[in-house]
């Protein structure tokens, strides 16, 4: 199941509140109260989250998720964004906490990569339709929220390069480059910041060791209170992800690795309310991406890594997933 802390929509909660708004209406449904804010650890499925979304965009234009993101602060997420601050630089700051991702989200993440040109932050988010303005909006946020994060950790803070959205440009873009500091690339294949290469190196400013390795603990204890982090969907996921190089994918052949049958393995997939065919899509255009942005490989050749056996089936599975051509992504850099 895809979970958010029940932090974020709380702030969106609290920055509609500071905008004369009620809050409540907003948070209904959700899981979530307005009166106080939840533990870091507590979650709520992401179509609640979505939906806190779409309530806060019928009231607000398109730069309410960069302004609820301009309200984070470490400290909201508890334990979990007090591990973040003690750390010695951005780049130890990013791995420490990565590996506490599900204090703060369940089937999404960001990804970091380093090259001798830059510094590229992928946000990974759930499957989710563009078009849905709830869902659109909140991967506004997620990507505003890292380059806050960023900003409010760094002793002398990096500023984004290059700004990737996903999304159409909205109306008016002024809001986008002044959060940023420079014109995002709308209608991109991904959702990325793009740094100079030496963003891993920056001090954070609040450094301190000993509370550091406290909240590492910390961490680890509540995640190990949390329990076994794999249901079936994870396993199912993680056996895709072996499979992602011209391996066989078919639901049969991964039912065999993990030692259930077909029909077992539908119905506990079921019960997580996922299916093999939305986690084989998911699996599909990471690996997708991934591949393509090498650039030593064609489309056809991806096609084959990961499961086609007719590239034009990829390139109109490619398109709904990114808008894209293969041959645009690529070109998108």
């Amino acid at each position: 199941m895809h979970t958010i802390s029940g932090v974020v929509p709380f702030l969106v909660a609290h920055v509609a509140r500071s905008l004369k708004v009620d809050p409540e209406p907003l948070l209904r449904d959700s899981g979530v109260t307005a009166a106080a804010p939840p533990r870091g650890d507590e979650h709520i499925a992401v179509e609640r989250y979505f939906g806190v979304w779409r309530r806060a965009m019928a009231l607000f234009d398109e730069a309410f998720p960069l302004r609820v993101a301009s309200f984070f602060r470490h400290e909201d997420n508890e334990i979990f964004g007090f591990l973040a601050m003690s750390c010695a630089t951005i780049g130890e700051a990013f791995d420490r906490t990565l590996q506490y991702s599900r204090l703060y989200t369940v089937g999404a993440t960001y990804q970091m990569d380093v090259d001798s040109d830059a510094t590229r932050i992928t946000w990974l988010p759930w499957p989710g339709d563009l078009d849905d303005v709830g869902y659109r909006a909140a991967m506004d946020y997620h990507l505003a929220n890292m380059e806050q994060a960023i900003r409010q950790l760094g002793l002398s803070p990096r500023r984004p390069v290059e700004v990737r959205l996903r999304h159409v440009a909205p109306r008016d873009a002024a809001a986008y480059r002044a959060f940023y500091g420079v014109e995002p690339r709308f209608g991109s294949g991904r959702y990325e910041l793009v740094y100079p290469p030496d963003l891993r190196d920056v001090g954070v400013k609040t450094f301190n060791s000993s509370l550091r390795d406290y909240f590492d603990r910390e961490c680890r204890r509540v995640i190990e209170n949390l329990g076994p982090a794999t249901g079936i969907a994870t396993e199912v996921r993680k056996a895709l992800i072996n499979v992602m190089d011209g391996g066989d994918s078919g639901i049969d052949a991964i039912a065999k690795r993990l030692a259930t049958s077909t029909r077992s393995l539908q119905r506990k997939l079921s019960e997580e309310q996922t299916s093999y065919n939305d986690l084989l899509a998911e699996v599909r255009e990471e690996f997708a991406k991934r591949y393509l942005a090498r650039g030593t490989l064609t489309a056809s050749e991806v096609a084959y890594l990961i499961g086609f056996t007719e590239p034009p089936a990829f390139f109109k599975a490619f398109k709904r997933w990114t808008g894209l051509t293969p041959r645009e992504f690529q070109a998108q850099g």
